[in-house]
C-alpha cells in the first residue's frame, strides 16, 4: 500500500503538472485563435528591434506608429471585405476610488470594434459604449469588481483619470477575458482624449472571399512602410506573447515533477529491495526446485508491474481531480491564465502512465534481479539479500564523478561559461553511488556523539546504519532530494530578490517614495508631484517616468528625471560625465565604462527618434526588473513620446516636519488612484517584494514534493523494522523497554535525516552558486545565501523525518516479543 500511494503520488502529481501546463497553453491559444478568427491580416508599424532579454522586458519589440489615416487606405485596397482601427493602450479601471486588479495581467485599454466579423471581443451584456465616457469591460474583470451595467467608474489612462458609465460586459470569443489582460473597451471617439492616441496600433483586415488571398496582401504592403501580417501568423504570435510569460513556470512545475517522479523511484526500489530481501526462503525453494533466474526475475517484475499498473490508474484520476489543487498553488503567484476547463490530453496521460509503470518496473529490475542471482543453498539459509560490504570499485567511481563534477563547476566560474554547468551535474550519480560509504562514514563518526547523547540507544541506532548502507542510503537520497530543491529555489529566490533590490538599498536616500500600481506600467498621475511639492511639510519632490525604446536593436527602458533634483533623492552614484548636462538633450547610461562617454546614442520610440550625446555613466539605476538603463531630461523624453503618467516619485520631508505630516500626504496619495505612497523604510523592504509570490508558489510545491520524501521515509523505516524483527525482538528479550525501542528508531531516522538534509543542503548551496555565479546575468548580480532559511529548513527536514518514523516505531514497540523473534511469522 505504501509502494502504491508512492506512485500513486508520482503519477498523480506528473499528471496534474502535464495537465496544468498544457491547460495554460492550450487555454490561451484556443481563445485567441477563436477571438482572432475573423481577422484575415493585420497591417501594423514596422517593427524597430528586438525584445528586450531581462525577465522584465517586453515580450514583442517597440513598433513604429502608424499614419493616421492609414485605416482608409487600407479599407481602399482591392480585394479587402472591411478595415476597422484598433486603438491599444494603457487603462485601468478604478472603483471606489481604488484600482481593480493586481497579479501578473495588464490593465489594457481598447476601442470597441464595430465590425463584429473582426471584433475579437462579443458583447455579453449590456450595449456598447458610443459616447466619451461610455465603457464595456471585459466579464472577469466586471466579476471581479462586482460591477454590472450602468454602475458608474473611473478609468486611469495616460492622460489622467476619467469618469464613465459601464454600458456592458464583454467575452474573448468565449473566455471570461482576454490572456494575462483586464480590458476596458472605449468608443471610438474617446480614443484620442483617453489613450493619448494620434493614429491606430494596428489595422484588422477582413480579405474578400472571392479575393486572392496572396494578392490582396501584396497591395496591403504597397499601401505604405507599415509591416502587414497573415492572419494565421498574427494569431501565432499573439499565442506566443501570452504563453511565452508562463514559460519559467512550465520549467518549474516540470521539475518538481520529476523530482517528485526520483523520489517516488527510490521508494520503490527500497520497498522491492527489502519485500525481496524478506522472503529468500521462498525464492531459494523455488530455485531448487527447478525455477530458472529468469522465472524468478519474471515473478518479481511482473509483481512490480501489476502493482505499478493499479496505483499508476488511480494516481492518473488522481491527477486530474488534482489540477485544480495545482492550479491554486500557481495561483499564488498572482498568476490566472487558466480561463476554462482543464485539458487532459492523451499524450499528457500516455506520459505519466508510462513513467508510473516503467519507473516502478525499473526501480524493481535491481532487486528482482538480485534475488534471481541468489543460490538456492544461500537463500534457503535466509541470508539477507542486501549485501552488507559495499564494493569498493562502487564508490571510486562515485569519488571519481564527484572530483569530474567540482571540476566542471570550477571551470565554469573560471571561465564564466555556462557550458561546463553540464559537467557539474554529474554529482546526483556521484552521491548514488558514494551514499552507501557516506552513510557508514557518518553513522562511525556520530557513534560517540550518538552515545554520549542517549547511551547504547544512541549505539545500537548509529550501528544500525551501518549494518544496511545501502538501503540507509537509497532512504537518504529521498530527502536529500527534498531538501536540495528547497535549497536551491531558496537560494535562486534570495539571489534574486537581493539582485533586484540592490540598488535601492544603495542608492535610496528619500524619506517617501510614491510608487505605481503595477511594475508594468506608469500610473501615477503626472499631476501629484506638483501637488505634493504644494504642501509646506514637503521640501523637496521629484518624478520618474519612462518610456520603451530601441538601443541598439534592442528594446529597453528609457527612463525621463529631473537631472538636478533626483541626484539628491536618488545617488545614482555617476561613474564619468555631469548629470546636469541632460538639460541640454544628452543621455546617461548605466554601466561602468567611462570610455562610452562622448559617444552618440541614438533612441527609437514609437512615434520618433531620438539622437543624443552621452553625456554622463552611472553605476546604478532606479531598482527593479523596470528600472531604465538610460536616462534623459524629463522634457526630452516627453518631446520624444508625449506626456506619459509618472512611475515613481521621491519626495523629503522638510526638516522638523510633524509626524502626521506623512498621514497627510498618504491621504492625499489615496485620492490618486494608482498610486501608493511608502516611506524608506517601507519601499526598501518591498523591493524585490514581486518576487514574494513567487516563493509562495516555490513554497507550496516543496510541500508537495517533500511530502512524497517522509512518505518514502515512513514507507523505508517500516519496511526495515520489519526486516529486523527478529533482531528487535532480542532487544526485547535482554531488557528493553518499549520506550527505549522507541528511542532507537527515532535516533536512526534522525541521524539518516540529519545526513541526507546536510548533504542535500551543501550540494545544492554549491551548485546554486556557481550556476547564478556563472549565469545569473544582471537581473541576479551575486549569489545571496539565505543562511537562517537553510538552517530551518535543516531542523524541518530532521523534526519531519522523526515524525515520519513516529508510526512505524510505535507499531514495532507494540508487538509481543514472540513474535518478534519469530520474525512476525
Amino acid at each position: 500500500m505504501l509502494t502504491g500511494t508512492a506512485i500513486t503520488l508520482s503519477v498523480a502529481f506528473l499528471l496534474a503538472t502535464l495537465v496544468l501546463s498544457d491547460s495554460m497553453r492550450g487555454r490561451a491559444a484556443s481563445d485567441i485563435a477563436e477571438a482572432m478568427a475573423g481577422t484575415d491580416a493585420v497591417v501594423q508599424g514596422a517593427s524597430l528591434g528586438e525584445p528586450g532579454g531581462g525577465p522584465g522586458d517586453p515580450v514583442r519589440s517597440v513598433q513604429r506608429s502608424l499614419d493616421p489615416d492609414i485605416t482608409e487606405r487600407v479599407d481602399a485596397v482591392d480585394g479587402v471585405e472591411g478595415a476597422a482601427s484598433q486603438w491599444v493602450g494603457f487603462a485601468k479601471l478604478v472603483v471606489d476610488g481604488s484600482p481593480v486588479g493586481t497579479g501578473t495581467a495588464s490593465d489594457v485599454g481598447r476601442n470597441w470594434v464595430d465590425d463584429s466579423a473582426l471584433n475579437p471581443f462579443q458583447l455579453a451584456s449590456g450595449r456598447p459604449p458610443s459616447e466619451v465616457g461610455e465603457i464595456v469591460v471585459d466579464r472577469s474583470l466586471a466579476n471581479d469588481a462586482g460591477l454590472a451595467p450602468g454602475d458608474a467608474v473611473e478609468v486611469l489612462t495616460a492622460t489622467g483619470m476619467h469618469d464613465a458609465t459601464i454600458t456592458g460586459t464583454a467575452t474573448f470569443a468565449q473566455a471570461e477575458a482576454a490572456p494575462l489582460q483586464r480590458t476596458v473597451l472605449l468608443p471610438d471617439s474617446a480614443v484620442s482624449s483617453w489613450l493619448d492616441a494620434a493614429a491606430p496600433t494596428e489595422v484588422l483586415v477582413d480579405i474578400a472571399e472571392d479575393a486572392v488571398r496572396a494578392e490582396a496582401l501584396g497591395r496591403l504592403s504597397a499601401v505604405s512602410d507599415a509591416d502587414v501580417v497573415d492572419g494565421p501568423d498574427y494569431i501565432q504570435a499573439m499565442q506566443d506573447d501570452a504563453t511565452s510569460p508562463l514559460q519559467f513556470l512550465n520549467v518549474f512545475l516540470l521539475a518538481f515533477a520529476v523530482v517528485a517522479t526520483l523520489i517516488g523511484m527510490t521508494i520503490i526500489f527500497n520497498t522491492f529491495a527489502l519485500t525481496v530481501a524478506r522472503r529468500p526462503r521462498e525464492s531459494g525453494l523455488l530455485r531448487a526446485i527447478g525455477a530458472e533466474r529468469r522465472q524468478v526475475l519474471g515473478q518479481v517484475v511482473i509483481e512490480a508491474a501489476f502493482i505499478g499498473t493499479i496505483a499508476t490508474l488511480v494516481g492518473l484520476v488522481c491527477g486530474v481531480a488534482g489540477v485544480g489543487a495545482l492550479r491554486w498553488v500557481v495561483g499564488l503567484t498572482g498568476v490566472s491564465l487558466l480561463t476554462g476547463p482543464p485539458i487532459v490530453s492523451p499524450t499528457s496521460i500516455a506520459i505519466a502512465a508510462t513513467v508510473g509503470i516503467g519507473a516502478t518496473i525499473l526501480s524493481a529490475w535491481i532487486p528482482a534481479r538480485r534475488a534471481a542471482a541468489t543460490p538456492p543453498i544461500e537463500a534457503l539459509r535466509e541470508s539477507a539479500a542486501e549485501p552488507r560490504v559495499v564494493g569498493r570499485a562502487r564508490t571510486v567511481i562515485g569519488l571519481v564523478l564527484a572530483a569530474a563534477a567540482i571540476a566542471g563547476a570550477a571551470v565554469a566560474v573560471v571561465s564564466s561559461s555556462p557550458m561546463w554547468l553540464a559537467l557539474a551535474v554529474a554529482i546526483i550519480p556521484a552521491l548514488v553511488l558514494c551514499g552507501p560509504a557516506i552513510v557508514t562514514a557518518a553513522a562511525r563518526w556520530s557513534a560517540p556523539a550518538a552515545r554520549r547523547v542517549a547511551g547504547v540507544s544512541g549505539s545500537i541506532a548509529a550501528g544500525n546504519l551501518a549494518a544496511s548502507p545501502r538501503r540507509s542510503a537509497s532512504t537518504a537520497l529521498a530527502l536529500m532530494l527534498g531538501t536540495a530543491m528547497v535549497t536551491l529555489f531558496a537560494i535562486f529566490q534570495s539571489s534574486l530578490t537581493s539582485g533586484v533590490g540592490t540598488d535601492v538599498r544603495e542608492g535610496l536616500q528619500a524619506d517617501l517614495v510614491v510608487t505605481s500600481a503595477t511594475p508594468d506600467f506608469s500610473t501615477i498621475d503626472p499631476t501629484l508631484a506638483d501637488r505634493m511639492a504644494e504642501r509646506s511639510e514637503v521640501d523637496a519632490v521629484t518624478a520618474l517616468s519612462k518610456a520603451e525604446g530601441v538601443v541598439e536593436g534592442k528594446a529597453e527602458a528609457v527612463g525621463g528625471i529631473d537631472p538636478t533634483a533626483l541626484p539628491t533623492m536618488f545617488d545614482l552614484n555617476p561613474v564619468a560625465g555631469d548629470l546636469a548636462d541632460l538639460s541640454a538633450g544628452g543621455v546617461a547610461v548605466v554601466g561602468d565604462d567611462p570610455t562610452v562617454l562622448g559617444g552618440t546614442l541614438e533612441i527609437e520610440f514609437e512615434r520618433s527618434t531620438l539622437e543624443a550625446p552621452i553625456v554622463a555613466v552611472v553605476e546604478r539605476s532606479t531598482g527593479g526588473f523596470e528600472a531604465p538603463l538610460y536616462f534623459v531630461d524629463a522634457a526630452t523624453l516627453d518631446d520624444a513620446v508625449g506626456r506619459q503618467l509618472d512611475a515613481m516619485v521621491f519626495v523629503d520631508l522638510a526638516d522638523g516636519a510633524a509626524a502626521d505630516a506623512q498621514e497627510d500626504l498618504r491621504a492625499l496619495v489615496r485620492d490618486s488612484p494608482g498610486s501608493f505612497l511608502e516611506t524608506r523604510e517601507e519601499h526598501l523592504a518591498n523591493s524585490g517584494s514581486d518576487i514574494a509570490a513567487f516563493g509562495n508558489f516555490i513554497d507550496g510545491m516543496l510541500i508537495l514534493a517533500s511530502f512524497i520524501a517522509l512518505l518514502g521515509v515512513a514507507n523505508t523505516t517500516a519496511l526495515a523494522i520489519n526486516e529486523r524483527s527478529s533482531e528487535i525482538g532480542l532487544l526485547r528479550a535482554v531488557g528493553a523497554s518499549r520506550r527505549e525501542l522507541r528511542r532507537i528508531v527515532r535516533l536512526e531516522v534522525t541521524l539518516l535525516s540529519f545526513v541526507a538534509a546536510s548533504i542535500g543542503i551543501a550540494v545544492a548551496a554549491g551548485f546554486g552558486w556557481v550556476m547564478i555565479d556563472v549565469a545569473g546575468g544582471t537581473e541576479i548580480p551575486s549569489v545571496a545565501i539565505p543562511w537562517p532559511r537553510l538552517a530551518l529548513t535543516l531542523v524541518v527536514a530532521v523534526a519531519a523525518g522523526v515524525v515520519a518514523a513516529a508510526w512505524p516505531a510505535f507499531q514495532v514497540s507494540r508487538k509481543p516479543v514472540l513474535e518478534l523473534v519469530s520474525g512476525g511469522r
